[in-house]
C-alpha cells in the first residue's frame, strides 16, 4: 500500500471510524444421497452442537443413529427432533467399565452391529494461560477427552473384534490445537488423542477398522460461546471467519461414508489451514 493512500484511509477512519466487517457462512452442503444407508452409528456428545450436527447428517443419509451424553432430558428432546432413525442412550464416557456393556445395548437397540463411532464428547474449561490451570480442571479435561476417548475406543474395536465382520469406522473429534504446540489441558488432550489415533489406526486397518480425526478450528458452539446467528469475522482465523458445525458435519459424513475407504489414521484440520504457521524471513 503506498504512503498516499494509507494517510488517505487513516484519515478516513479517524472521521468516519473503523469500519466493522460483517461475515455470515452459508454451508454448501452435499445433497443426502444415503451414503450411510443401512449403517449403525454411534455418536458421543450428540445432544447439543457438533455432535447433534453429525448426527443429523448422519440420518440424513440414511443411517440409523444413537446419540448418547449424560443428559437424558435433552437427549430425549434431540432424538425426538432428529426423527425415527435417532434414538439414544445415556453415556458419561468418564465412565470406563459401562463402555462394553454399552455397545451391546446399542446393538440390541439398533438390531444390528454397531459398525461406526463418532468420538465427540469433549470440555474446555478456557484457562486461557498455563499459570491459571488448577489440578482439577486439569484432571476433568484428560478424564474427559483424553481418557473417555481412548478407552471408548479400544471397548468399540474389542466390540468389533467379537464380531465375524469386524470392519467398523471411528471419528475421534480433536481440535486444530492437535497441531500446534500447547501449555493448556484442552490442547494437549487433543494433541495426545491425534497421537493415538494414528498409532492405532495402523494396527487395525489389517482387520478392515478404520479410524481418523477432525480437528475443527473455532466452530460457533456453546464450548466456544459463538453464535453462528451473530458476526462470523474473526481476523485471528487465515479465512478471516469462524467456522459452523453445519460443515465441520459435511468433512465427518465423508469420513463415514465408503467413498473414503483410502483414508486411515489422518487427522483432517478444519480451520481453512489457519493452524499452518508459514516461516517468515
Amino acid at each position: 500500500m503506498s504512503l498516499r493512500l494509507y494517510l488517505k484511509r487513516v484519515f478516513k477512519w479517524v472521521f468516519s471510524g473503523i469500519p466493522i466487517q460483517k461475515t455470515t457462512v452459508v454451508v454448501k452442503q452435499i445433497v443426502p444421497n444415503e451414503l450411510l444407508k443401512g449403517r449403525n452409528i454411534v455418536v458421543t456428545g450428540g445432544s447439543k452442537g457438533l455432535g447433534k450436527e453429525i448426527a443429523k447428517k448422519c440420518a440424513a443419509e440414511g443411517a440409523k443413529v444413537i446419540i448418547c451424553g449424560r443428559n437424558e432430558e435433552s437427549l430425549k428432546q434431540v432424538a425426538d427432533m432428529l426423527g425415527r432413525n435417532v434414538s439414544y442412550l445415556v453415556l458419561d464416557v468418564n465412565c470406563i467399565t459401562k463402555f462394553d456393556a454399552f455397545f451391546d445395548q446399542a446393538e440390541s437397540i439398533f438390531g444390528g452391529k454397531v459398525d461406526s463411532l463418532v468420538s465427540n464428547a469433549g470440555i474446555s474449561l478456557h484457562e486461557g494461560n498455563f499459570r491459571n490451570v488448577k489440578e482439577s480442571d486439569w484432571d476433568k479435561q484428560f478424564n474427559t477427552n483424553l481418557k473417555g476417548n481412548y478407552f471408548l475406543v479400544q471397548s468399540f474395536i474389542r466390540y468389533l473384534e467379537k464380531h465375524d465382520d469386524r470392519t467398523g469406522n471411528i471419528i475421534v473429534i480433536t481440535s486444530e490445537r492437535a497441531k500446534r504446540p500447547d501449555d493448556i489441558p484442552y490442547g494437549l488432550t487433543k494433541i495426545a488423542s491425534s497421537s493415538f489415533i494414528q498409532c492405532i489406526a495402523r494396527k487395525v486397518i489389517s482387520e478392515g477398522i478404520r479410524i481418523n480425526g477432525v480437528g475443527p478450528g473455532v466452530t460457533a458452539t456453546d464450548m466456544t460461546g459463538i453464535s453462528k446467528e451473530n458476526n462470523m469475522y474473526s481476523d485471528m482465523q487465515a479465512g478471516n471467519r469462524y467456522f459452523i458445525p453445519e460443515e465441520v458435519a459435511e468433512v465427518v459424513n465423508f469420513l463415514l461414508c465408503d467413498a473414503s475407504a483410502c483414508i486411515s489414521g489422518e487427522i483432517i484440520t478444519c480451520d481453512q489451514g489457519s493452524y499452518i504457521v508459514p516461516w517468515q524471513a
